[in-house]
């Protein structure tokens, strides 16, 4: 290869590469996107449910604050038991009425 075209090559590696690292090579031209018409917009709008539309919303934020409040709770039980724990006593006091019940359970079955 010669001088010109390996400067040429290089030159061509280094100017895609710039690209790839700024994020060019992913940019949209928003100059030339399909415009959707506004009086379309408004009519569909139109036609929407808006009572249905409170219930579902209704539903998915109550199973959203359900979910969120198990956690929370979950969470606080979580840190009461890991503090009733940290003491040495209290955790061999604990396993000792354990062992005793499982002992019952497997002697009576039940």
């Amino acid at each position: 290869m010669s001088p010109f075209e390996e400067a040429l090559s290089h030159a061509a590696q280094q100017s895609i590469l710039k690209v790839v690292m700024d994020g060019r090579w992913i940019e949209p031209d928003y100059a030339n996107r399909f415009k959707i018409p506004a009086d379309l917009i408004r009519d569909i709008y139109g036609l929407v449910d808006r009572e249905a539309l409170k219930v579902a919303i209704g539903k998915r934020l109550e199973e959203e604050l359900a979910d969120r409040i198990v956690n929370a709770l979950a969470a606080e039980i979580a840190t009461d038991i890991k503090q009733i724990l940290s003491v040495k006593e209290r955790r061999e006091e604990i396993r000792e009425v354990a062992r005793k019940h499982l002992q019952h359970i497997a002697k009576e079955g039940v």
